[in-house]
């Protein structure tokens, strides 16, 4: 007796060949990050630029919005969420990885001058602070602000604590997604309990600590940050405990840098003058 075996393609085989199908989308930090870096910025708002975020908002909350950027996402607006600096660069040269401010620092500076034109009507305002919310978060996720050559990491195929798939989404990990989301995860996936770790430590510290800088100065920090931290890894790709351990500090400083630098920014742009 011949048994013929099944031509039909293994789950495992059809969720690989979708993996190889889908394209690599360049998002910064996962839902969480967003949402703690909002937690942040939301507790140092001046009481009047809280009571202004609130009008303008017009009924959604300052934390749910922090996604709405990705949510939003057209081809069009997909390279405001970024900036290309080579890893061994310096200084910003805007012609070169900015043209017509189409990155993340141009977009940044271009709807913070929005916000704070009074002129401009609501729905140009709201709209310019829904992606201010979400792009300075952008801008302190170190892959966006490089590098190029690998498509800020989403191309670097990686082991993760001994797994390769990322459990949350069912599909490979590779550097950017660990930054993006598996390091926060694994640290503590509650955001409020995270924001409020994070929030403790910040409130023994001075009161201007990170608040100094351009939106420039962060992205060559931020780009400081991924040579010397995220690309130190083995040759063998495996991110394992040592990896992780030493990372979470730096992970935890930029989302705390980019929550303080959002309230600062929001301060400065809508605060009574």
């Amino acid at each position: 007796m011949t048994v013929r075996q099944s031509t039909k393609p293994t789950f495992e085989l059809l969720v690989s060949l979708l993996l190889l199908l889908m394209p690599s989308v360049l998002h910064a930090w996962g839902k969480e990050g967003h949402e703690i870096i909002a937690m942040i910025a939301q507790q140092r708002l001046q009481p009047e630029v809280r009571d202004a975020v609130t009008a303008l908002l017009g009924g959604t909350t300052f934390v749910k919005v922090a996604t709405w950027a990705d949510e939003a996402r057209t081809q069009q607006t997909a390279a405001w969420h970024y900036v290309n600096i080579d890893l061994e660069d310096s200084e910003y040269d805007a012609a070169r990885v900015c043209p017509q401010d189409q990155c993340v620092i141009g977009q940044i500076e271009r709807f913070r001058r929005e916000l704070t034109n009074t002129e401009f009507d609501f729905k140009r305002r709201q709209k310019a602070l829904k992606y201010l919310i979400h792009l300075v978060g952008d801008l302190h996720q170190p892959l966006h602000a490089g590098h190029k050559n690998d498509h800020g990491g989403n191309d670097v195929q990686v082991e993760f604590l001994g797994k390769t798939i990322n459990p949350y989404k069912a599909k490979s990990w590779n550097l950017h997604a660990v930054w993006d989301s598996a390091i926060v995860e694994e640290r503590e996936r509650d955001a409020q309990l995270y924001a409020e770790r994070l929030s403790l430590w910040l409130d023994s510290q001075p009161a201007d600590l990170f608040q100094a800088g351009s939106v420039i100065d962060w992205a060559i920090e931020s780009k400081e940050v991924a040579r010397q931290h995220v690309y130190v890894f083995p040759e063998d790709r495996k991110l394992g405990e040592e990896y992780y351990q030493a990372n979470t500090t730096v992970v935890d400083r930029q989302l705390v840098k980019a929550g303080v630098r959002l309230a600062t920014l929001l301060n400065d742009a809508l605060a009574q003058k």
